[in-house]
């Protein structure tokens, strides 16, 4: 049954924005949306719930019958700023990710991570993008939590888990995503002179890792004979080892920087061998699961929410461990393992799965 979603996303951009494009376009809901600018996320936090509520309101939006939220709003301040009779309203909450888990390079304000709790406490149903991240936000609040004095919130765990469930993202493929896979063996252990190609598919910042980046190009690049494919967005300050990797590896760069058009940024994709992340944390990973349904094979840490996007069948594997490893699956065979464990991820069936959930709040 078709329903009318009132949608609040307080940071519009990279992964949310895409997101709340895929789902309004395979939806069987009708989505609206209202929408704050992509930055100064402790901001949006503290203040957006109110600001999108009053634009709601002047634009006269009618009542809706779900109210859907994602997790850089503060729920339990969304809630309380709807006019009376839309209080009772299910409210459903989209974890894009949390504020326990997520890596900063200075000191962690718990409050950020509070404010999770109460939209998740408040939400009458809360979906994470991964298990990670459910589970490191569990896990993270609950240690917070032991430093609380006097506090009397009982089993936080259990609470949590009781009104939450999991739903990966969206990810829309283009209509025609097909490449020419290796025949036989995987593509690390091809011919020296047949140079491998990897993908670096992140935006440029501290916590996807660009030192590690470096680190691996320098210890790979010449004994794998390696070429690179550096795509993601990039901000006003460029991590120091991204520079430096484009300096010393000026020669084998095939590509770098961001790439505007979805259709050339796919083309890359489907040039490059592996696909490969250094990141110090992934609550879902859009970036790399395209990459992966690209046709790309994993070099990726066993570690965040990669443990739960790959089968069992492809982990551990790395352009220099396939040069050493009796590797008895062709790259053919692990590209299918992949997409058959990445179905719940294609948007049509992503979709029908939070659509499910939606009308089961209703």
């Amino acid at each position: 049954m078709r329903r009318n979603i009132l949608a609040f996303e307080s940071f519009d951009g990279g992964s949310h924005r895409q997101f709340r494009e895929t789902i309004t376009k395979f939806s069987m809901h009708t989505w609206r949306w209202i929408t704050r600018p992509p930055r100064g996320w402790k901001w949006r936090m503290a203040m957006s719930a109110q600001e999108m509520v009053d634009e709601a309101m002047v634009r006269n939006v009618s009542k809706p019958d779900c109210i859907f939220a994602t997790s850089l709003t503060d729920v339990a301040a969304l809630r309380s700023s709807l006019p009376r009779s839309w209080r009772d309203i299910p409210v459903v909450l989209y974890m894009h990710e949390n504020q326990v888990a997520y890596p900063t390079d200075d000191a962690r304000d718990a409050s950020f991570a509070f404010t999770n709790l109460q939209s998740i406490l408040t939400a009458d149903l809360t979906i994470f993008n991964s298990k990670w991240n459910m589970n490191s936000f569990i896990d993270g609040i609950t240690k917070i939590l032991k430093h609380a004095p006097d506090c009397t919130l009982g089993d936080v765990a259990n609470r949590i888990r009781e009104r939450s469930t999991v739903a990966w993202v969206p990810v829309e493929l283009p209509r025609e995503n097909t490449r020419v896979l290796h025949n036989s063996n995987m593509s690390g252990r091809k011919n020296s002179a047949c140079p491998t190609t990897i993908v670096w598919p992140h935006r440029w910042e501290h916590d996807k890792g660009p030192e590690k980046l470096l680190e691996l190009a320098r210890e790979h690049t010449k004994s794998l004979n390696l070429r690179w494919i550096i795509l993601g967005e990039q901000f006003k300050v460029i991590p120091d080892a991204l520079k430096q990797f484009n300096e010393e590896f000026r020669d084998q760069i095939d590509h770098i920087g961001y790439v505007e058009s979805k259709g050339e940024y796919w083309k890359l994709l489907h040039k490059a061998d592996w696909v490969l992340s250094t990141a110090d944390h992934e609550f879902f990973g859009i970036a790399v699961v395209e990459a992966l349904f690209a046709g790309c094979l994993p070099w990726l840490p066993e570690r965040l929410s990669y443990q739960e996007l790959l089968p069992a069948l492809v982990k551990n594997l790395s352009p220099a461990s396939t040069l050493t490893r009796n590797l008895t699956h062709s790259s053919k065979s692990i590209n299918s393992a992949i997409l058959k464990h990445l179905y719940m991820a294609q948007a049509i069936p992503a979709t029908n799965r939070i659509d499910a959930l939606i009308s089961s709040v209703l």
